[in-house]
């Protein structure tokens, strides 16, 4: 599950390490998945090629979000995602997402959260995600203590699509430039470096080991 990137982990020298919030919460999320459910799905595959970089064109990138607080900030998001996107009752969503914040933050360091609805599959039947710079940083909850400004919203249809999503983005958002050109942007910068560095991460089995 490490090197597929499939399970919250880290580096310490020549040591993998796990934080006990992270998988508590990777558990809460894997434990929705329904055997059963995916078994039965005929669309479940018809995603299977789309990139991480391809999901987030469908959801967007919103700058300058306003918002204090996590909460003020989640709702102002999924606001500015609902007048483009209005693939869901915004209320409702907001609930969903704060319901998953209070199992555990979703933040994951670098001043960065991963915000989903705790029930999947409900609010939308295209999957995408959301890009959400605040226009300041926020408290979320983050386990290295950091403020959070930049929120990847992760709208699934599916629980497998939602484990897919998040692996992805995970692993590339440990990556120095990814993590630079979200500092700054443009847009099409953005799209640019998700593109291409999920084409040389999990293209290329030697980096993805």
């Amino acid at each position: 599950m490490v090197q597929n990137e499939t399970i919250p982990c880290f580096r310490v020298g020549g040591q993998w390490r796990f934080d006990r919030r992270e998988i508590k919460s990777w558990i809460e999320d894997a434990k929705q998945f329904s055997v059963s459910t995916a078994e039965n799905d005929p669309s479940k595959e018809d995603e299977e090629s789309i990139s991480v970089a391809e999901f987030l064109r469908r959801g967007g990138i919103y700058f300058n979000v306003a918002g204090n607080t996590k909460e003020a900030a989640i709702r102002e998001s999924l606001g500015l995602i609902k007048s483009e996107l209005p693939y869901f009752d915004a209320k409702k969503v907001f609930t969903s997402v704060m319901d998953r914040e209070a199992l555990c933050p979703t933040a994951v360091g670098h001043g960065i959260a991963l915000p989903h609805p705790r029930a999947f599959g409900k609010f939308t039947t295209p999957s995408y995600v959301s890009l959400c710079l605040l226009e300041k940083p926020v408290p979320f909850g983050a386990l290295d203590n950091e403020n959070v400004n930049t929120l990847f919203f992760i709208f699934p249809k599916s629980e497998r699509r939602f484990l897919r999503i998040q692996a992805k983005l995970l692993r590339l958002l440990k990556d120095n430039d990814v993590l630079a050109v979200l500092k700054k942007g443009p847009k099409s910068d953005i799209y640019e470096v998700f593109s291409r560095k999920e084409e040389e991460i999990f293209k290329n089995p030697e980096e993805r080991a």
